[in-house]
């Protein structure tokens, strides 16, 4: 999954807090977003849920991206 462009919250409290104002927008009619820890960018990101029950290779990459090592910061 690609998210660069997500917007990186830093914890699931901040991103459960932008996803009431995300599904309570009656604007938002692309339907009910959920938060999610990426592991990538050692933050949550909001979006829409994904059924991959029909595609097994994306469910295999999900579960992949899921079980990814948290990597360590660098000191600069």
């Amino acid at each position: 999954m690609n998210c660069n462009n997500k917007i990186k919250y830093p914890n699931k409290n901040a991103a459960l807090v932008a996803l009431s104002q995300i599904n309570s927008d009656s604007s938002n009619n692309g339907g009910i977003q959920t938060a999610y820890e990426c592991k990538h960018h050692e933050c949550w990101h909001t979006g829409h849920p994904k059924d991959y029950s029909d595609n097994p290779i994306a469910r295999i990459n999900q579960i992949f991206e899921q079980n990814q090592p948290k990597r360590k910061k660098r000191n600069n």
